[in-house]
């Protein structure tokens, strides 16, 4: 609000104030004409000025809340009091207005003084107005107005004063919001009292606003809603409450918050800065207490230059407040604003922590000016002032522990700002803070070192816990800050703080650093195991991402166990590359292992052991898996039971002493039960074996015992076997004293032997895959037993006996029989069932029987090991054995009588009735049999019979020779039928195909049945049937003929044959009917038989025929008969049918072709004859056609693949197309027009969607030329007009295809018409119609295109084109380039130049113009630079608008740019030239800065010398067009301007005035002396003193004669000089102290007292400040005043502290000794109480009594008249102001 009631008094106080109700009357008489009978003329004007700005300022309603809060913030308050302001609503009517709810503010300021109430009674009048250095936050100048938007009728209770005012206008003059009117109503204070509480003293202030109904709700919703942060900023108001109370006057508190005073204040003399903290605390009856403090941070910045602005003009510095919220900030369910302007803006930043600046805000109070170079000026500064105190905070608080500076880093602003500039302040701070040391580094000491936060680097979680671990514990960890780089504290480094350490570019310390903190503060040595584990444990699970490429490898970390049971430390790269390799025990008995293994496998084992407290400690360890997978994969660590270290040990065995020591290591483990029985068994498998030699042998086979306690050495002799790796034991294994330490026994030892490395005798012994040489010559009795014992136990054991091994025995000739020693499998048993057959000595062959008297019947005992050995025991083996010695006879040594003999025995078993099919099935297959073809086996010979005669003719059988055998073998049939030969022939075809011989000359009947006999019944027949194939051999009725050439008839095919001259068909007479029962085994001869057979046979007779082109017209039609007939059956053969379909056989207009490829002519293709040429059959009856007689077989050709119609042939229409390119559907000769025209297309459309392909029927289409409205085109040079364009078009528009033409199928295939290019698509037009834009002449037409390209955001390919159309009446215009062209020319100056489009075009084309071709707005600062500088060549009369309008757009544009191009173009400038303008050079004319000097000039210049200035303009006043015309070069008339000098006449006519008369007088020298004392000026009090010393004595000297003054200035272009004399009233002689004036006649009107005064103040002040010529006109002005006022009185007292200047005590001491006569005089000027106090010092100091008569000119000057009193006891009579003396 402007009212600002306790704010220091600018306004002259003439005389004591007025009673309040006096002075309320006195403003509605002087100001509003109310009681003086006539009307304010600008009333009306008023009323309209303050409703606008009431209603027009604010977006919201209620922001006149901010408007009370900033006014009682700038409000001056009583000492001791604490600054409230308090907010209540009720719902009594207080004013007695009508009102349901009434606002009340209550503020316990001061209280209105009378300028307040001027000031609210005028518009803009803000009695704060430029004194925003004194701490003033209101600016607005609209203030208390703004209570008008929720209340008719505010009213003002405060320090006498009772008024209200009325948004109405005021009946008596007119006029609204600012017209004042007492308040007559005593029950008021009373109901205020009542409401604010009897008990307490009503504030000095209250306001009343009843509220308008319509804003009750918003009114209380904005007051529930008011922020607690709201005091944070406010240096004055310490509480702000709201309060609601019914009609029962029962408050019920909706929120409270107060502040605390400032506390911890710490200020900073480097930065120009201060910090303190503050308390807030918001109480509300729904939430309770909420309490918050916030750490401010104060800095004072310097004002940049660049970034003044006119409404901070008075302000030299900013002041950046900060504040940090330490905790929960108050926001009670509301938004937190970021930016605070003293007050809260609605800005939310992100950010978390507030700024306060003064900003300059948007008219709404909701935001700062973005584009304001003062507020980005101030935040320029705001990452500077949260660095200072950010590291403030950081550093400040030195005795704090470390974990208490994280928390600080919560106010880095991490979140994104929505607002750009608003986030370039955070990502500035960020960078201000990367380049300061704030973050906390680990030391591992109460020392605090902090470092940049891109010189620090965080450790991995799992690390910090190893080091904190081993902190806790007392372990003595160095600095880890020591190992080349500083690493973040550690209660910094946690994922709480991931993200602000991410936006501060902390990253983790690169993996390298963990080696060398390993290493350098020796971890692994002093950790206890558990945490040592766990070091191990974070290495393993960073390995392979992190630490496998780093020196990691080389650290000494893995613990070892020595050989003298140190611990001793190894690196990765020791254990990978080390001969001894890490090893860890996986079972309890390590003792025992790492015994054995220093005393005897230290040197083979090459293993190194994890200590034992390791080893424990990682059996509880929770990540053992993770240690122990990385200690073996990436440390090659092995985890090794006893067993599998036995096993290492084992592998490394080669000297015999390591063998025999592991043998009982073995043994000891078995003995103590410290290894499983498996575990024994694999370990001896693996063991080598100390041989009888003493060499160690690796592998072997088998284990022998020492030869002196086995049995295996009387059967074998010396070990056989030795290369089969049957290893005989060494005796110095019974000899383990040494080994056993006297506990092992022999006998133990033995058992333990044969237990685990199988060692074993006969007959337990498994014999190798080896030969026994043994067995090769005859075994005695004795050996011979033992060895099938032997045998027997291994079958026994389910031995599988090797193979060699067993071949010896079954092969050697150890076995002793009936005809010598013999081998087993020669061997017989006798059988008592069938050995007397052999004792009888009926067989011709001996056999073998086993001696059983030389083994005394023993042998008998093992028959089964004898049967394995091959001893057979059947008779039938005893058969085979006869046959085969039968069959080893040479078959030419076979006589007749060895048949016989044969034949013979077999008879004689038959007889004995047993059977010889064992002997029959030795001999059948031997070819033994004489036959006339020579020597077969009994199944391939035949022993002739009459049976035989028939086969005989047409094979070669193989009949016994009974030449050779005689007739008595005829009497052995049945024998020989045993045997296999064969006797009778019993259907045996067979045979007869085997032997098939082919017949020579022709067959008979029988033959050839006995042929096809052979065929059906034999098993196989096919090299019979491949002989018979091409043999003539089948009578037909045309003679013999192959199979092939021979046809069985059909009468289901019988049509067929007439396509063949002969066909030789089987003579049926000659072989009967019963031939015509093997019907398939003629076929499979290849007689044709069936249809398929005969099918065949024609279609290769046609294709010869159509090879030597003999296909007549009878045969075609013949064919497509039977076609016709057949195909009805469904038989028609596949073969003829595919001959058909495939060969050319059909003569058409383009010859021979496929029925495919053929077209049957009919009326429907009539339409696509002009643009095809299509194959239609010949229907001729020449030699090639078919006459009309082919149109009845319409269906068949159909089926065979012709087109018999248009609609059936759209694939051979494509192939037949023949469109020209230019083809434009002109009419053929001799068709209907509207077929070709109309009826063409549609029917290619109609066979493109009936067409298999009709990608390419559009393909031939598109070279169609295609009629449309504009013509004919091409496809894709056409559109289809349809309902969805006809909302852009007319159908005359575009290229729309003419539907009335083609009929309105054609819209029936808008799938083909797409596919050909056709448009359909309303969107995907705009190229198109682009392209035939040009040809359009009618601007509604072209309108029309424009608006169809605008709706679906078309634009150009090339803008420099002719694309827009600037019509010339109706048809007629042209085209321009866009360039050329602008949309508007409001002023009507680029008529010529441009194309103006709003001229031609509705205003809902200009966008599109704009976005498609980039068409200008308007013209541009060049275009009208360009434009004056065409005026300038042409040198006419401008007129006044035109000129105007220029400038007026100059001076709206007006920046550094626009002066740049202006100053590049104009070298002429306006003036006006008797009521014209006209151009002139820039250097002749001149901007009239001092109106004296043009009003001289114009009247003695012939010529016009100051520029033209436009009227009416309303961007600015002629203030900025000066500024124009001086960057364009034009000069000022003041500093062009050349003061000759003043003439003085005869000097004989001076007088001297008297002294009293003088116009040097005290009160001159008093304004002079403060203009002087200014401390901005900065001129000490002697310089001043000395600059006005001369003025006291100063003669003033009156002239009778004018004195003149003489001005010249030089025009450039044309170095011509004008020059004015001017008389002077005025002459100051500076050095002469002499005060010329010219004597004036009579009394001085005003014009010429305003005369002299203005030449009085100019002489006097060009005299004094020579030296300071800038200040001149300052002084000038302030003289110019006093002089009018003749230098008395009030008003040169007021005169300069309206100017915020005074003098100081030595300035008044001057002014006394200047004029002591006047003392008096010059202290009745001076009110201050200073001077009076200096006065008394100065006059009384004497103890004199003088009389003092003062004028009291303000209530302060009797408090300082009572110090005097008090202090001086001299009489003094005050005279106040109502003539009173006191």
């Amino acid at each position: 609000m402007t009212y600002s009631p306790s704010s220091p008094s600018t306004a002259p106080a003439a005389e004591m104030p007025l009673p309040p109700r006096e002075h309320v009357e006195r403003i509605r008489r002087e100001r509003f004409f109310i009681g003086r009978g006539e009307r304010n003329p600008l009333a009306e004007d008023m009323h309209q000025a303050v409703n606008y700005l009431s209603h027009e300022l604010y977006s919201k309603d209620v922001h006149f809340l901010m408007e009370l809060i900033q006014n009682a913030e700038d409000n001056e308050y009583p000492s001791g009091v604490s600054p409230t302001l308090e907010f209540v609503i009720t719902t009594k009517d207080i004013t007695h207005s009508g009102a349901t709810a009434t606002l009340l503010v209550f503020n316990n300021e001061k209280g209105f003084a009378p300028e307040n109430i001027e000031s609210i009674c005028r518009i803009g009048k803000s009695t704060k107005k430029g004194q925003r250095d004194s701490a003033y936050i209101g600016e607005k100048g609209i203030g208390f107005k703004s209570v008008f938007l929720v209340s008719s009728t505010p009213h003002i209770f405060s320090n006498g004063y009772q008024i209200k005012f009325s948004e109405d206008a005021c009946t008596k003059c007119g006029i609204g919001y600012i017209v004042p009117e007492w308040v007559e109503e005593h029950r008021i204070i009373r109901d205020l009292t009542k409401i604010y509480g009897c008990l307490k003293n009503l504030p000095t202030t209250t306001i009343i606003l009843p509220l308008k109904n319509d804003k009750i709700e918003a009114m209380k919703k904005e007051l529930s809603s008011t922020h607690p942060e709201i005091l944070l900023f406010l240096s004055k108001i310490r509480k702000i409450s709201v309060r609601e109370i019914n009609d029962g006057l029962n408050a019920t508190s909706l929120s409270q918050i107060s502040i605390s005073s400032e506390a911890d204040a710490l200020t900073r003399k480097d930065i120009g800065a201060e910090s303190y903290t503050l308390h807030l605390s918001a109480e509300e009856d729904k939430t309770g207490n909420h309490h918050c403090s916030y750490y401010i941070w104060k800095q004072h910045f310097p004002v940049k230059p660049e970034c003044r602005v006119q409404k901070r003009s008075e302000i030299d510095q900013w002041v950046v407040m900060l504040a940090f919220p330490h905790g929960q900030r108050l926001s009670q369910g509301l938004g937190s604003p970021g930016v605070y302007a003293f007050l809260p803006t609605e800005m939310v930043t992100n950010f978390p922590f507030i700024i306060q600046a003064d900003f300059l805000l948007s008219s709404s109070r909701e935001s700062i000016q973005l584009d304001s170079p003062w507020n980005r000026g101030i935040l320029d500064h705001v990452p500077s002032a949260f660095l200072n105190a950010f590291m403030a905070l950081v550093k400040s608080t030195v005795n704090a522990p470390v974990f208490a500076l994280p928390p600080i880093f919560k106010f880095v602003p991490l979140n994104q700002s929505s607002v750009p500039l608003i986030d370039s302040v955070r990502m500035s701070i960020r960078n201000k803070l990367i380049d300061a040391e704030i973050m906390p580094c680990e030391t591992c000491s109460p020392l605090k070192v902090f470092c940049k936060p891109t010189e620090v680097g965080r450790l991995n979680a799992a690390f910090w816990g190893i080091v904190n671990k081993a902190v806790e514990l007392g372990v003595d960890v160095p600095n880890i800050s020591s190992h080349g780089t500083h690493i973040l504290s550690s209660y910094f480094d946690n994922t709480e703080y991931d993200d602000v350490l991410g936006f501060l570019g902390v990253g983790y310390v690169n993996y390298e650093w963990y080696g060398k903190c390993i290493q350098g503060s020796d971890l692994a040595v002093v950790l206890p195991e558990d945490i040592y584990l766990d070091l191990l444990a974070f290495v393993a699970q960073n390995w392979k991402v992190e630490f496998a490429s780093t020196n990691m490898h080389y650290i000494p970390l893995i613990k070892c166990a020595g050989a003298d049971g140190e611990v001793t430390y190894m690196s990765v790269y020791e254990a990978k590359t080390a001969d001894g390799k890490l090893c860890m025990l996986s079972d309890e008995y390590v003792p025992l292992v790492i015994k054995w293994n220093k005393s005897y496998f230290s040197s083979i084992s090459r293993t190194v052991f994890l200590p034992m407290s390791t080893h424990k400690a990682l059996e509880q360890f929770p990540h053992r898996s993770t240690v122990v997978e990385w200690l073996e994969k990436y440390v090659c660590m092995k985890n090794l039971t006893v067993h599998e270290y036995a096993i290492t040990v084992v592998k490394a065995l080669h000297e015999k002493n390591q063998v025999l020591a592991f043998t009982h290591f073995i043994y000891q483990l078995h003995k103590e039960k410290y290894m499983p029985e498996w575990n024994i068994n694999h370990l001896c498998s693996m063991v080598p074996i100390v041989d009888n030699c003493g060499s160690v042998i690796a592998t072997r086979s088998a284990v022998l015992l020492p030869a002196r306690m086995s049995k295996w050495a009387a059967l074998l002799g010396k070990s056989p076997w030795r290369d089969q790796s049957y290893v005989e034991l060494a005796d110095d294994y019974m000899s383990a004293s040494k080994f056993s330490e006297g506990h092992a026994y022999e006998d133990h030892f033995l058992s333990f032997v044969k237990k685990y490395m199988q060692a074993t005798d006969v007959p337990s012994l498994v014999p190798p895959d080896a030969g026994f040489p043994a067995a090769s010559s005859p075994l005695t009795m004795k050996n011979a037993l033992l060895l099938l014992e032997w045998i027997e136990d291994l079958r026994s054991r389910d031995v599988t006996l090797p193979p060699k091994f067993l071949n010896c025995i079954i092969c050697g000739t150890w076995l002793k029989t009936s005809v010598g020693y013999c081998a087993p499998s020669e061997s017989f048993l006798l059988n008592e069932e069938w050995g007397h057959l052999f004792q009888a000595e009926a067989a011709f062959v001996d056999v073998p029987m086993i001696d059983q008297k030389f083994y005394l019947g023993k042998v008998a005992s093992y028959k089964n090991v004898l049967e394995t050995l091959g001893v057979k025991f059947e008779f039938s083996d005893a058969m085979s054995y006869i046959g085969k010695n039968f069959m080893s006879m040479d078959a030419g040594a076979l006589t007749a009588d060895s048949m016989l003999s044969l034949l013979q025995f077999i008879r004689f078993l038959q007889q004995e009735h047993i059977s010889p099919d064992h002997l029959i099935s030795s001999i059948r297959n031997g070819r033994w049999v004489k036959t006339c073809h020579g020597y077969m086996s009994p199944a391939e010979s035949i022993l002739f019979s009459s049976e035989w005669t028939i086969p005989s003719e047409i094979s070669c059988l193989p009949f016994v020779d009974i030449d050779f055998y005689g007739n008595g073998i005829s009497s052995f049939k049945s024998e020989l039928e045993i045997l296999g030969v064969l006797v009778r022939f019993k259907q045996n075809y067979q045979v007869i195909v085997d032997n098939f011989k082919l017949p020579i000359g022709s067959v008979t009947s029988g033959t050839a049945i006995m042929l096809l006999k052979c065929i059906r019944y034999a098993d196989s027949c096919r090299k019979l049937v491949k002989g018979l194939k091409k043999r003539p051999w089948l009578k037909t009725n045309a003679g013999f003929r192959a199979p092939r050439e021979t046809f069985l008839l059909d009468s289901e095919w019988k049509c067929l044959v007439k396509f063949a001259d002969v066909v030789p068909l089987l003579d049926l007479s000659f072989y009967g009917d019963e031939i015509l029962s093997y019907r398939e085994e003629l076929m499979k001869i290849r007689v044709v038989a069936s249809l398929e057979q005969a099918s065949n046979a024609i279609t290769s007779h046609l294709k010869q025929l159509l090879s030597t082109c003999s296909i007549t017209k009878e045969i075609r039609l013949a064919l497509i008969s039977c076609y016709k007939e057949l195909s009805e059956k469904k038989t028609f053969p596949a073969n003829i049918l595919k001959f058909m379909h495939t060969e050319k056989w059909l003569h058409t207009s383009h010859g021979f072709r496929t029925p495919d490829k053929c077209a049957l002519f009919d009326c429907s293709w009539e339409p696509v004859i002009p643009v095809a040429s299509l194959p239609f059959i010949d229907d001729s009856d020449s030699i090639h056609g078919t006459g009309k007689k082919i149109y009845s077989y319409k269906k068949e050709l159909k089926a065979l693949g012709v087109a018999v119609d248009l609609n059936h042939g759209a694939d051979i229409l494509l192939s037949s197309l023949a469109i020209d390119e230019t083809h434009e559907m002109s009419i053929p000769n001799g068709l209907n027009p509207c077929l070709s025209l109309n009826s063409t297309l549609v029917a290619l459309l109609k066979c493109m969607q009936l067409s298999a392909h009709p990608r390419k029927f559009a393909e031939e289409i598109r070279k169609m030329q295609i009629k449309t409205t504009l013509g004919y085109r091409y496809a894709d040079g056409c559109i289809l007009y349809d309902s969805t364009w006809s909302s852009y078009f007319h159908m005359e528009d575009g290229p729309f295809i003419d539907v009335s033409f083609y009929g309105p199928d054609i819209l029936s295939y808008r799938t083909e018409l797409k596919m050909i290019g056709i448009v359909l698509d309303v969107g995907s037009g705009c190229s198109l119609m682009a392209l035939n834009l040009k040809s359009f002449s009618r601007t509604d037409t072209i309108s029309r295109i424009y608006r169809y390209f605008s709706a679906f955001k078309w634009e150009p390919k090339n803008e420099g084109e002719n694309w827009i159309w600037i019509p010339k009446g109706r048809s007629s215009g042209q085209w321009v380039r866009p360039g050329d062209c602008v949309l508007h020319d409001r002023s009507g100056l680029f008529s010529v130049r441009f194309n103006v489009l709003d001229n031609y075009y509705e205003k809902d084309l200009f966008l599109f113009f704009s976005t498609a071709f980039h068409v200008r707005h308007s013209p541009r600062v060049l275009d009208h630079c360009i434009l004056w500088r065409s005026w300038e060549c042409t040198s006419f009369e401008l007129r006044p608008a035109s000129c105007s309008s220029f400038w007026g757009f100059i001076g709206s544009h007006w920046n550094t740019m626009t002066a740049n191009l202006l100053s590049g173009s104009v070298t002429r400038v306006p003036v006006l030239v008797n009521d014209k303008i006209v151009l002139r050079e820039v250097e002749d004319v001149f901007v009239p800065d001092d109106l004296l000097l043009k009003h001289l000039f114009d009247q003695f210049s012939s010529n016009p010398m100051f520029v033209w200035y436009p009227t009416g303009l309303s961007f600015v006043s002629r203030a900025k067009m000066d500024i124009i015309y001086q960057s364009l070069g034009v000069r000022s008339i003041s500093k062009a301007v050349i003061k000759a000098g003043s003439f003085l006449p005869n000097l004989s006519s001076c007088q001297v005035v008297e002294t009293t008369d003088a116009i040097v007088t005290p009160g001159f020298l008093r304004i002079i002396l403060a203009f002087l004392a200014n401390p901005a000026l900065e001129i000490a009090s002697e310089k001043r003193h000395q600059m006005v010393s001369c003025l006291p004595s100063t003669k003033v000297l009156e002239m009778i004669e004018p004195i003149t003054v003489s001005y010249k200035v030089e025009l450039l272009s044309s170095g011509r000089t004008v020059s004015v004399k001017v008389r002077r009233m005025f002459r100051w002689e500076r050095e002469d102290r002499k005060l010329y004036i010219q004597k004036s006649v009579g009394l001085l009107g005003r014009t010429a007292k305003m005369e002299m005064a203005t030449c009085f103040a100019e002489e006097m002040s060009q005299g004094l400040l020579y030296e300071r010529v800038d200040l001149i006109s300052s002084l000038t002005e302030l003289l110019k005043i006093g002089f009018l006022v003749d230098f008395e009185g009030d008003e040169v007292e007021f005169l300069p502290r309206s100017k915020n200047l005074q003098l100081f005590p030595e300035d008044v001491d001057f002014l006394l000794d200047a004029f002591p006569a006047r003392g008096l005089e010059v202290l009745g000027q001076i009110s201050s109480v200073y001077f009076i106090f200096q006065f008394t010092h100065s006059f009384l100091s004497y103890n004199a009594t003088i009389l003092c008569i003062f004028r009291m000119t303000h209530a302060v000057d009797y408090a300082a008249c009572l110090m005097l009193l008090k202090f001086q006891q001299a009489p003094t009579i005050i005279l106040g102001s109502h003539n009173c003396f006191i």
